[in-house]
């Protein structure tokens, strides 16, 4: 791998997954199928992605002043990453994960909840050794701060859009996407900005969609056109879906910064993401790098073979 950093800047939340057969009536008690508690978050799992996929990878986060704060500064540490964590006097993101029969989660978010490093901390990023970046706008102002640098210092930067960082659709992204040369649009994004989603964002200078479509794979949106990378066919059941998509975004990262083409890191992530949603848990269920690089090399294959 690269000596150059990737880095990762935006989230991190204590997340408490529940596995369960059937939600519960109102009033009925359920036992649930399965529990489990640990760090998550869209950038933080990307940033563990990226770090399993070999890169050199720094995060920057923010959590509170409390007790699920000073946890995950902790298990953060024991991860290996490098990582930076502002103390703020909001509170620190829980994330209730609710796992259904078929894998499909549904998330619920603690209010007035940290989920971005502070404006100072962005300012003094040091991006001489950075090869790439990649956040969540979760601060929007900081955030567009973030990729202003980015792109004046020559870094290339991805984005991961999601519908709780827009409220209002693509007037509140409409200002920073500019900026990214990775755009990450999953179904419901691409939904609450429209049908016309990948056309504005190519028309605001973005080289690069990345539209994410879950078990059907992606498509790659360009000037120059559309490619479709399509999940492998794996014959496993679905467990989990949670941090799928971060795992797809974090190699992708890993991966330009060694010379991949996007096809190629792409093809990469979908083979990681797709792993990951056979097992359990957020981070805790992506794959090594072997898994990863002999399904995408099989993706490759059948790709070259359909194509004779």
């Amino acid at each position: 791998m690269t000596t150059q950093r990737v880095l990762f800047v935006g989230d991190v939340g204590l997340d408490t997954m529940i596995r369960f057969a059937r939600l519960p009536d109102p009033d009925e008690k359920v036992v649930a199928d399965a529990l489990a508690e640990g760090p998550g978050g869209v950038v933080t799992n990307a940033a563990v992605a990226a770090a399993g996929a070999g890169a050199r990878v720094g995060l920057f986060t923010g959590v509170g002043d409390d007790a699920a704060g000073r946890t995950l500064a902790a298990q953060l540490d024991a991860a290996g990453l490098d990582v930076h964590v502002d103390i703020t006097e909001k509170n620190t993101c829980r994330a209730v994960i609710l796992i259904d029969a078929g894998g499909e989660k549904r998330v619920l978010l603690s209010p007035d909840a940290v989920m971005y490093p502070q404006r100072r901390t962005v300012m003094d990023l040091a991006l001489d050794d950075v090869a790439w970046v990649h956040t969540a706008a979760y601060d929007r102002t900081t955030a567009a701060l973030l990729l202003t640098r980015c792109r004046s210092h020559g870094v290339r930067a991805s984005i991961d859009l999601e519908p709780a960082t827009m409220p209002a659709g693509f007037d509140d992204i409409a200002g920073l996407v500019g900026d990214c040369h990775t755009v990450f649009l999953n179904e419901r994004a691409h939904n609450l900005i429209g049908a016309t989603a990948v056309a504005r964002l190519l028309d605001a200078g973005v080289p690069e969609v990345v539209e994410t479509r879950g078990s059907r794979g992606i498509r790659l949106h360009t000037a120059s056109g559309t490619t479709v990378i399509e999940a492998p066919v794996l014959n496993r059941p679905v467990v989990d879906t949670t941090g799928a998509g971060d795992a797809l975004a974090g190699w992708h990262a890993a991966r330009r910064c060694v010379g991949d083409s996007a096809v190629e890191a792409l093809t990469k992530g979908v083979a990681a993401a797709s792993l990951s949603v056979c097992a359990g848990g957020g981070i805790t269920s992506y794959p090594d790098v072997d898994d990863v690089l002999g399904v995408a090399e099989q993706m490759t294959r059948n790709k070259i073979g359909q194509s004779n």
